[in-house]
């Protein structure tokens, strides 16, 4: 298994920054990213999307659920692309009074000789990912607020 961290935080409650992530129009929203046929589910649990992507330059299409979800704590997300599966964990809580946010992807292929070296490839090129989807989401979330 390997697992990718990243945290960020918010200068926003943590209730309202968890509301607006738990859909995943708000969350999803990156260059190379395209998601249709979303539905909501008013607890979360069961929430779904196709999702399109580009990884090295091949065209991936695969489905993300909302398989764990915790108000206003935590919420998983599973993804589904051809081969690959990872788990995203997003967690949320309240830091200097805002929202410290932690996502954590995990990869797990079981495949012998090479599926610890792909584990680590792909937690490490989905960095260049989390990153932005944190920045956007802090900056969604503190847009309008003074400097």
């Amino acid at each position: 298994m390997s697992v990718l961290t990243r945290t960020t935080t918010i200068d926003a409650p943590v209730k309202k920054v968890f509301d607006f992530a738990l859909d995943p129009r708000n969350l999803w929203t990156m260059p190379d990213i395209a998601l249709a046929d979303v539905e909501l589910k008013p607890e979360g649990v069961g929430t779904s999307a196709s999702i399109w992507s580009h990884f090295l330059g091949f065209h991936l299409a695969g489905k993300l659920e909302y398989t764990e979800v915790t108000k206003p704590e935590r919420f998983v997300i599973g993804v589904s692309f051809f081969m690959e599966h990872p788990k995203w964990t997003f967690t949320f809580e309240p830091a200097d009074g805002g929202t410290k946010v932690t996502v954590q992807g995990e990869w797990h292929y079981q495949v012998p000789a090479v599926g610890k070296p792909l584990e680590s490839m792909m937690a490490k090129s989905h960095e260049q990912f989390v990153d932005p989807m944190l920045a956007n989401l802090k900056a969604a979330m503190e847009k309008g607020k003074a400097a």
